[in-house]
C-alpha cells in the first residue's frame, strides 16, 4: 500500500509529453497502417495464412490510432474524463482489445515464421486460409474475453492505463493482464529468435536457403526489437511500482506514476512500428510505403507524374 495521506501530484510536463506521444502514435499510426491496408487490398495477389495475420494486425492498429485522441484529450484535461462513465468503459475495453490483439498477432507472425523455418514439416505449416481466418477470429474472441473486465471498472477507474494506488478487483485483473502479455508475448518472440539463429547456423551453407532464412530471421528480430522498444519501458516501471510502492515517499511515488504515464503512452508505439514487419514480410509493402514518401515530397509527385505504373506481387513463403 502506498505511505498514508499520499496522493499524486499532478505534473504537467508529464501529462503533456503523455498527449504529445499519442497524438504522434496516432497520426503517424494510422498513417503507416492505412498505408498498409491498401496494399493488402489493390496489391496482394495471392493471399497466404501469414497474410491474414498480417491483415488482422492492421486493423487492430488502425482501430487502437482511432482510440488515442480520446485518451490524449485525457491527459490535456489532466487526468479527467467529461464524456460519461459508458463511454470511459467502452473505449478503454476498446483500446485494451485492441493493444491487445496487436500483441498476440505480432507474436503469432513470429510464430509462425518459427515453425515454416525450423519445424517446415509439421502439419501445421499446411493450414489452410479458412483456418487461418479461424485462428484470428479465435484470438480477438480470446482478448475480448480476457479485456472485458475493463467494461465493469467504476467511474473513479476510467480511463487511464497508468498503475493506481487502489486494489480493486478490476485494477488489479488490468494489472496482470499487462504482465501476462507483456512476459508471454515476449518470452515466445525471445524463444522463436533462439530457434530461428540455431537453424541459421545449420543451413546458412546451403546458398538456395540463405535469402530464405535471412529474411525469416530479420523479421522475427525486427519483432523482437519494437515489443522491447515499446513495452519494456513500461513493464519495468510498473514493477518497481508493484514492489516498491509500500516503501516509497510520496514524492517518489509521483515521480513513478508520471513516469508509469509516459512509458504506458510508448506502448501505443507498437502500432507506428509494425509497418517494418511488413516491409520485411513482402516487397509490394515496400513498394507502397515508397510511394507514400515519395507522394508526400515535392520531388515523389513529380517522379509520379512521369512513372508509369507497375504491378506488385506478393512474397510470402
Amino acid at each position: 500500500m502506498p505511505p498514508p495521506n499520499c496522493s499524486v501530484a499532478p505534473s504537467y510536463a508529464a501529462e503533456a509529453a503523455a498527449a504529445s506521444l499519442l497524438l504522434l502514435e496516432c497520426a503517424l499510426g494510422a498513417l503507416g497502417n492505412a498505408a498498409a491496408l491498401w496494399t493488402f487490398f489493390f496489391r496482394l495477389k495471392v493471399w497466404k495464412p501469414y497474410a491474414v495475420y498480417l491483415f488482422n494486425l492492421v486493423l487492430a492498429d488502425l482501430l487502437l490510432a482511432a482510440c488515442l485522441p480520446f485518451h490524449a484529450a485525457f491527459y490535456l484535461r489532466h487526468k479527467s474524463w467529461g464524456l460519461g462513465r459508458a463511454s470511459c468503459q467502452w473505449m478503454l475495453f476498446l483500446r485494451s482489445l485492441c493493444r491487445g490483439a496487436g500483441v498476440a498477432f505480432l507474436t503469432t507472425v513470429a510464430l509462425d515464421r518459427y515453425l515454416r523455418v525450423v519445424h517446415s514439416r509439421l502439419k501445421v505449416n499446411l493450414l489452410s486460409l479458412r483456418a487461418a481466418w479461424g485462428i484470428s477470429v479465435l484470438v480477438w474472441l480470446m482478448t475480448a474475453a480476457l479485456t472485458l473486465q475493463s467494461v465493469f471498472l467504476s467511474e473513479d477507474e476510467c480511463p487511464g492505463p497508468e498503475p493506481r494506488t487502489g486494489s480493486s478487483f478490476g485494477l488489479i485483473w488490468q494489472e496482470a493482464l499487462f504482465f501476462l502479455q507483456f512476459i508471454l508475448a515476449f518470452g515466445l518472440i525471445l524463444f522463436c529468435s533462439a530457434g530461428l539463429i540455431r537453424t541459421l547456423q545449420k543451413r546458412l551453407r546451403d546458398p538456395r536457403k540463405q535469402p530464405k532464412l535471412q529474411r525469416a530471421q530479420a523479421l522475427v528480430a525486427v519483432v523482437g526489437v519494437l515489443f522491447t522498444l515499446c513495452f519494456c519501458p513500461a513493464f519495468l516501471v510498473r514493477i518497481l511500482l508493484a514492489v516498491f510502492r509500500g516503501a516509497l515517499s510520496c514524492g517518489v511515488l509521483s515521480s513513478m506514476v508520471h513516469a508509469a504515464d509516459v512509458t504506458g503512452s510508448l506502448t501505443y508505439l507498437q502500432g507506428v512500428l509494425n509497418p517494418v514487419v511488413y516491409c520485411f514480410s513482402s516487397p509490394a509493402f515496400r513498394r507502397s510505403y515508397r510511394k507514400l514518401f515519395y507522394t508526400l515530397t515535392l520531388r515523389g509527385r513529380k517522379q509520379e507524374a512521369e512513372a508509369p505504373g507497375c504491378e506488385l506481387r506478393d512474397s510470402y513463403s
